[in-house]
């Protein structure tokens, strides 16, 4: 299809008339999708040192449990978002709930190394489960004018698992021991789960757009698809490789602690808390979307380059709130904004396959960038190398800019089912 043909007026939603208090329940559920998912996946870190005596292996092998979560992630992500569309998104949610807690109890309650890594991967997949449906049920259950502050919650709830599982699970395993702290994991998925089936509402009826004789079908044959897998991998190459090595170049520059520069660069994290659902407020304003990830993309690129020197540490803090508020305009924006620009039956394809090279861009940037360091010994050549990157992303987002009035302009795709 062209790209004006697949984009299609949005169809009236059941849900657009629910009552205030249905819609808030409805957003704290799909919030707590991605409370369970980043909880299940940072709830190892913490207890890094107490699970080696746990399976007898070094710092490397507790690693790797973390890093299966990532694997089985990724994997999982690119498989949701080729056939997620064929399924319903209330189904696939509560699928991955169920799965999530039954892996996760598993992990909790082993003390084999292999099976625990097994579990982890298989967490890792119950997340892709979780992530992808969730945003579809926000973008298809409510109205164009919501949307943007839906998903800025929805990420807001991403951090908030992050952040509470670096909390609660230590708290947890200080009091109950390592295995009754990682039950707090799968018990929280179940709660969320009995709350879900019962509560969940599920997503309106499909409607698909119609064929342009001679067109060619798929998300494939569109540029801006490929644009927008270009803009997602090199934005969060960018951002990572500034996140990843910031805290070594705040020890190895001005002489911080590992936990001092690790909460230093919290900084960030919590930024994207807060702005997440200012971000979102703005993007449903008139051409918010574009403006948003555009207005984003260009805050990074400026704290890029305005970290190459070596600045004050107070400019550097200021910098690195400033990456947190770009990150939260282009992340769950910049699904929303992809989102609708799809037709009917194409959505989950695109925000899993976005999400995935996404997720493929942030991982590589802790390798590529040592290597980088390693080659040079020079933090300033990684955050040159951010900012080319982060002006490689915004080169590709000016078309998306420049050319809405030629049929590139933001609308809503049909209801998916």
């Amino acid at each position: 299809m062209s790209g004006r043909a697949t984009m299609i007026e949005q169809a009236p939603r059941p849900f657009a008339n629910a009552q205030r208090g249905e819609k808030a329940r409805t957003i704290a559920l799909l919030a707590s999708m991605l409370i369970v998912h980043n909880a299940q996946r940072t709830g190892v870190v913490p207890l890094f040192t107490d699970l080696q005596p746990r399976f007898g292996v070094d710092y490397a092998g507790v690693g790797t449990l973390f890093a299966a979560y990532v694997f089985g992630y990724a994997i999982f992500q690119a498989i949701v978002g080729l056939v997620g569309d064929r399924f319903n998104a209330r189904f696939l949610l509560l699928t991955g709930l169920a799965l999530s807690a039954l892996f996760s109890a598993l992990f909790a309650g082993t003390r084999n190394y292999e099976l625990a890594l097994i579990a982890r991967f298989l967490l890792g997949a119950t997340g892709a489960f979780l992530y992808t449906p969730a945003m579809k049920l926000g973008i298809t259950l409510f109205a164009r004018t919501e949307r943007g502050r839906v998903m800025g919650i929805l990420q807001s709830g991403a951090g908030l698992g992050a952040v509470g599982a670096l909390i609660l699970v230590p708290i947890g395993a200080s009091r109950f021991g390592i295995t009754g702290g990682l039950s707090t994991l799968p018990v929280f998925t179940l709660v969320i789960l009995i709350a879900a089936a019962i509560l969940l509402p599920d997503a309106p009826p499909q409607e698909r757009a119609p064929r342009v004789a001679g067109a060619r079908a798929g998300i494939g044959w569109r540029p801006d698809f490929w644009q927008l897998l270009a803009v997602s991998f090199t934005g969060m190459l960018a951002t990572y490789g500034l996140l990843t090595w910031l805290p070594t170049y705040l020890t190895k520059t001005f002489g911080y602690s590992t936990v001092r520069a690790g909460s230093f660069a919290s900084a960030a994290n919590i930024a994207l808390l807060i702005a997440a659902p200012l971000v979102g407020m703005l993007a449903d304003l008139p051409h918010g979307r574009t403006l948003v990830v555009l207005g984003g993309s260009a805050l990074a690129f400026i704290c890029y380059v305005a970290i190459v020197p070596k600045e004050p540490i107070a400019v550097i803090f200021i910098i690195t709130i400033l990456v947190g508020v770009s990150l939260a305009a282009t992340t769950a924006p910049l699904m929303l904004f992809a989102g609708e620009r799809f037709a009917a039956g194409e959505t989950a394809r695109v925000v899993a396959l976005m999400a995935t090279v996404a997720q493929i861009g942030a991982t590589l940037a802790g390798v590529i960038f040592g290597l980088v360091l390693a080659h040079s010994n020079r933090f300033q050549v990684v955050w040159v190398a951010c900012a080319a990157l982060s002006l490689v992303r915004l080169v590709f987002l000016l078309p998306f800019f420049v050319h809405r009035r030629d049929g590139l302009r933001e609308k809503a795709s049909a209801p998916i089912g």
